[in-house]
């Protein structure tokens, strides 16, 4: 029974985890992660310069896609009686109407307050962090790290996944 109920839900959560990726530019959370990055940078690197970030992924959790697809629903709710009214399709009164909109416009606050500090919304952030680093030869290199975080922005995992140059005997700088 599980299953069954996974394979329909299946398709319903990838698709608000498509909506919400579509969003990933505007995602307030993104810039979030950008200045924990800076902050841990700061605090690790004896020099860096030129920091840039890409592939930035939020991992959300079921509970949050659920949360979000309960709030995108009643906005096409809306937005389906508001067409069926103006066309002339609506089949009750203007009274019914606007008591249901009222209804579903409070519903819709009310999701949307219930998703403002929603915990835990995800499940961890990853974003690849290009910056140039001083390395213990006194040069800077244009290095790549994949870093992790959790739901407090915390930096939990970071790993080497690139670079620009070659200096296969030089380590990075620690502070």
């Amino acid at each position: 029974m599980k299953k069954i109920a996974l394979i329909l839900l299946l398709p319903f959560l990838f698709n608000a985890y498509t909506i919400l990726a579509q969003d990933n530019e505007e995602d307030p959370d993104k810039s979030k992660v950008e200045e924990s990055i800076i902050i841990w940078a700061d605090s690790t690197f004896k020099e860096y310069n030129e920091p840039r970030f890409e592939k930035y992924r939020a991992n959300y959790t079921d509970e949050y896609l659920m949360a979000s697809l309960r709030s995108k629903g009643i906005d096409d709710r809306i937005s389906e009686l508001r067409k069926q009214y103006s066309s002339g399709k609506y089949t009750g009164t203007e009274k019914e109407f606007t008591a249901t909109m009222e209804d579903l416009k409070s519903r819709r606050k009310e999701a949307e307050k219930n998703m403002e500090n929603f915990h835990p919304k995800v499940t961890n952030y990853v974003i690849n962090f290009w910056a140039n680093i001083r390395l213990d030869s006194g040069i800077l290199n244009y290095v790549n790290h994949k870093i992790i975080l959790d739901d407090n922005f915390q930096v939990i995992k970071t790993k080497i996944v690139g670079n620009i140059g070659d200096n296969t005997n030089a380590k990075i700088a620690y502070r």
